[in-house]
């Protein structure tokens, strides 16, 4: 029995359909790593511990998203060595629920971590505190 959820809000998924129109080899590592995560029992520590992971063959870079963290338990992850590397998924860890939130998929060169009044912080920081 799983004794977590995963869960993608729905501006997560408008970013991985945007992402399958001009990747879709990265869209497909995206929904196949989060396939992965959701079959882990171990998926909420290694997803709430900095530093790499392996989920089967799949490695994972995973950093808190520090700007944020007086707003929630927020993170990123990267996964290494394929077609979603350029690529992070952002998600929230809700500990009352035990649902990891996926809130958004976004290019890195188009996502400035310290930056949490750009649109795209500002979205994801929405989705959050409206769970």
């Amino acid at each position: 029995m799983r004794k977590f959820y995963v869960d993608t809000c729905k501006n997560a998924d408008d970013d991985i359909r945007a992402l399958r129109r001009v990747d879709v080899s990265a869209a497909a590592e995206v929904a196949a790593t989060l396939q992965l995560i959701e079959e882990d029992p171990n998926a909420i520590d290694k997803l709430t511990t900095h530093g790499e992971n392996q989920f089967s063959a799949t490695r994972l870079n995973v950093k808190r998203w520090e700007a944020a963290k007086h707003i929630g338990n927020i993170w990123r992850l990267r996964i290494l060595d394929t077609p979603a590397t350029p690529y992070r998924i952002v998600y929230g860890y809700h500990w009352e629920t035990r649902t990891i939130c996926v809130l958004a998929v976004v290019k890195k060169e188009k996502f400035d971590y310290d930056d949490l009044s750009s649109d795209i912080s500002r979205r994801i920081l929405a989705d959050w505190r409206a769970l």
